[in-house]
């Protein structure tokens, strides 16, 4: 099996003020390739970082290279961001369309008090 790792640029927005930046940063994956908004939670959740907002992805490229620790899993990750601490498209989004949402993927919700959440609801 051939290892895969992803060499990026990004941004990371925080809800209280600043940003942290990185050209050209690596991360392992498990398979071939990566959503952003999943490379953006991974990222959020390898870094232990809080207060995590907005994610700018950029210059994202695959390579084939061995992994450098041991195997990570992203099953599970957020695929998608929704923003309620603006004013942005997604600032009015009721509870309801919200698990209607997480119904079909696992959800990173950007709480009004900046606060970073998962959301995935589970089969039933």
């Amino acid at each position: 099996m051939t290892d895969h790792r992803v060499k990026f640029d990004f941004i990371v927005h925080f809800t209280n003020g600043g940003s942290l930046s990185a050209q050209d940063f690596r991360l392992d994956i498990p398979g071939s390739d990566i959503a952003d908004d999943q490379l953006a939670a991974y990222l959020i959740q390898d870094m232990r970082l809080l207060m995590a907002g907005r994610v700018e992805i950029a210059n994202k490229q695959i390579l084939r290279e061995p992994h450098k620790r041991a195997a990570i899993s992203i099953e599970g990750l957020p695929q998608a961001t929704i923003d309620l601490s603006g004013s942005g498209p997604d600032a009015g989004l009721s509870a309801a369309e919200l698990l209607a949402r997480a119904s079909r993927q696992p959800l990173r919700v950007v709480a009004p008090d900046g606060e970073s959440y998962t959301v995935a609801r589970l089969a039933t």
